[in-house]
């Protein structure tokens, strides 16, 4: 399936502010890149109160009734370590990896995996921190490892993960979407893909994956170079567009995950994966071509 709409999504489940911090890039594929046609808030375009209980139903029911064929760029972890899913990791070769993301997604938020049930991201923090120490299991997935990313259930993230994975996943999942490597559906119309804007921004020719997100004056410098970045890769914006990408980062990772998506799509979807990544998830940094 080929697609013309892209949507990049950085995320934020702060239970008061999701909205105001959620950014969406929406953008259209051309035969020169990627044009980006919408850039704003959660809280603005899907026109919330800006609080996690009516954005995140909001995002949703955004993404999910696409008007075509759409991929989706979302900047959250997918699962957590293989382990936690009830994944035999001792012999992957022999391990049936079919079916346990999405049965692990699908009993979320009251049951996570090997955990049991959890009351809310704290716990999940704790939960995993203390079942790593006593078990073995790592506390990062390969994919972590892989491109930098932090601990899904660590202290900085631990709450995107926990309502990434079980108010936003779990439902998009129900109605339909296609989740590679986890969770495919060759006849989906709309393909989600985890990314992570830093691993983007490692792998674009001239930009930096550190300092962007300082509001000093170096801060302001280095999204601008990141933001030169996405345009030599043929990300088209318009001048409130570019404002916007060096006056917040969390707009540029917006159109970094959009890019991402776009640039990843194809192959995510053909390539074939270890039975640890059909579990755990991969993340997609932009650097395969359709």
């Amino acid at each position: 399936m080929t697609v013309d709409r892209v949507v990049g999504v950085d995320f934020s489940a702060a239970a008061r502010s999701a909205g105001d911090n959620t950014w969406l890039a929406v953008c259209r594929r051309t035969d020169a890149g990627l044009d980006v046609t919408e850039l704003a808030t959660a809280a603005e375009l899907l026109d919330t109160d800006g609080s996690r209980a009516e954005t995140l139903p909001a995002l949703v029911d955004f993404l999910a009734e696409p008007p075509v064929p759409t991929a989706v760029g979302l900047d959250v972890p997918f699962a957590l370590p293989a382990e936690f899913l009830g994944f035999d990791g001792d012999d992957e070769r022999r391990a049936d990896s079919g079916g346990l993301w999405t049965a692990f997604v699908a009993d979320t938020p009251d049951q996570w995996g090997v955990l049991g049930p959890l009351d809310g991201p704290e716990e999940l923090y704790e939960r995993v921190r203390e079942t790593a120490d006593t078990r073995g299991f790592p506390r990062t997935r390969a994919t972590d490892e892989t491109y930098g990313g932090q601990e899904p259930a660590g202290y900085r993230i631990r709450t995107q993960t926990f309502y990434g994975i079980s108010a936003v996943l779990a439902p998009l999942v129900d109605r339909g979407a296609r989740v590679p490597p986890v969770h495919p559906d060759p006849d989906a119309d709309l393909t989600l893909l985890e990314t992570y804007p830093a691993a983007v921004f490692d792998a674009l020719p001239d930009a930096t994956r550190e300092g962007y997100k300082s509001d000093s004056r170096a801060g302001v410098a280095a999204r601008g170079r990141n933001r030169a970045a996405l345009q030599a890769a043929g990300v088209s914006l318009d001048d409130t567009a570019a404002d916007c990408l060096t006056a917040t980062d969390d707009a540029l990772d917006a159109v970094a995950a959009a890019y991402a998506a776009a640039n990843d799509h194809a192959a995510a979807v053909e390539r074939e994966y270890t039975p640890r990544e059909r579990v755990e998830a991969v993340i997609f940094d932009g650097t395969t071509e359709n």
